[in-house]
C-alpha cells in the first residue's frame, strides 16, 4: 500500500469515527477527530463538519475562520448557506454576509436577506455605543499608521452596511489617507453591490466618480491579466521563483493603481519591462510619458506603504 492510500484510508476512518462520535453527543471528541482528519485532508466534507461542530461547541469565531478557508462552498446549497449566515451574523460580520448574499441565487437572497436586516437592526438597538465608537474610527482613518489602518478596516467589516458606506464615501475622499487604503474599501464597496455613485480620489489626487456594483475585481481586469502574461514571458530569462515575487509585487502595485489600471498602465509591454529594469537596475525601455509619471506615483505609494 503506498503512502497516499495509507492516508486516504486514515483519512476515511477519521471522518467515520467523527460521524459516530456527533451522532453520540460526542463533540469535544468528534472536534478533535476531525482536526487530525482536516491535517490529513482539507476537504469540504469535514470543513464543512468542523464548522458545525465548532458551532455546536460554541466556538464562533474559529468556526468563522475554518468556514472562510472553504467559502465559496457554502453557497452551493440553502442548508449550507443558512449556516455560514447565522455564523457571519452571529460573529457580527455584517460586509461578508452581505458579501455572501450576492453569491447566492436571487431565490435565497431574497429569502436570506431579512436575515441580515434583522440583525443589523438587532445590533444597532443594542450596540450603538459600539458602533458609534467603529464609525468614528473608520471615518478618521487617516489618523493611523499603516498598521492602525488595517486594524481599523477590519473592524469597519462589523459595522452595519449603511454605517459602512455613509463613512467609505468620506474615505474614498481623504487625501491624507494611504491609497491602499482607499482602494481595499472601494473595492469592499464593489464585494457587497454598493449601487450608489462615489467619488474616490487617485494617485494623482483627482477625484473620479465610480458606482462599485460596477467595478471588475483585480483579477478580472483585462489590464491585470495581460500584464501577467507579459510577465510569464521572462521566466526563462529571470526563472520562476524570481517571476514568482514579481508577481506577488505586481498584484501590490495594482491594487494601489485600482481600479484605473488601463489609465495607469498604457502600454503593458513597457510597463512590465520597466518594472523588470527597475528591479534588476536595467536601462529603463521607451514608454509613454504619462505612463512614466504614472510609474513613478506608484513607486512612491509602494515606498510609503512598505516604509
Amino acid at each position: 500500500m503506498t503512502s497516499e492510500q495509507n492516508t486516504n484510508e486514515r483519512y476515511s476512518s477519521l471522518v467515520l469515527e467523527a460521524k459516530e462520535e456527533i451522532n453520540n453527543g460526542s463533540l469535544s471528541r468528534a472536534l478533535d477527530t476531525l482536526t487530525l482528519a482536516y491535517q490529513l485532508r482539507q476537504t469540504v466534507e469535514v470543513n464543512h463538519l468542523l464548522v458545525t461542530t465548532l458551532i455546536a461547541q460554541g466556538q464562533y469565531q474559529e468556526a468563522q475562520i475554518i468556514a472562510d478557508e472553504y467559502l465559496t462552498s457554502y453557497a452551493k446549497e440553502e442548508q449550507s448557506a443558512k449556516t455560514y449566515l447565522n455564523l457571519a451574523l452571529h460573529n457580527h460580520y455584517f460586509l461578508n454576509a452581505w458579501e455572501f448574499l450576492t453569491w447566492l441565487p436571487e431565490r435565497l437572497q431574497d429569502k436570506f436577506r431579512f436575515m441580515v436586516v434583522e440583525k443589523e437592526d438587532h445590533y444597532r438597538l443594542n450596540q450603538e455605543k459600539t458602533i458609534q465608537t467603529i464609525a468614528r474610527q473608520f471615518y478618521h482613518l487617516s489618523d493611523g499608521d499603516m498598521i492602525e489602518q488595517q486594524k481599523r478596516l477590519l473592524a469597519a467589516n462589523k459595522l452595519p452596511l449603511s454605517e459602512y458606506e455613509i463613512g467609505a464615501k468620506f474615505v474614498l475622499r481623504d487625501p491624507f489617507l494611504s491609497q491602499i487604503s482607499r482602494t481595499t474599501v472601494l473595492d469592499e464597496l464593489r464585494r457587497v453591490k454598493t449601487s450608489d455613485s462615489v467619488e474616490f480620489m487617485d494617485l494623482k489626487g483627482n477625484l473620479n466618480t465610480y458606482i462599485p456594483a460596477e467595478l471588475k475585481s483585480l483579477e478580472q481586469d483585462q489590464t491585470y491579466v495581460n500584464i501577467l502574461k507579459e510577465l510569464d514571458k521572462y521566466t526563462k530569462k529571470l526563472g520562476p521563483d524570481m517571476v514568482h515575487g514579481l508577481r506577488e509585487q505586481v498584484h501590490l502595485l495594482l491594487m494601489i493603481a485600482y481600479p484605473q489600471l488601463s489609465i495607469i498602465v498604457q502600454d503593458v509591454t513597457s510597463w512590465v519591462a520597466g518594472l523588470v529594469a527597475e528591479t534588476f537596475e536595467y536601462a529603463m525601455p521607451d514608454e509613454p510619458d504619462d505612463q512614466v509619471i504614472w510609474r513613478n506615483k506608484l513607486q512612491n505609494s509602494l515606498m510609503n506603504l512598505i516604509n
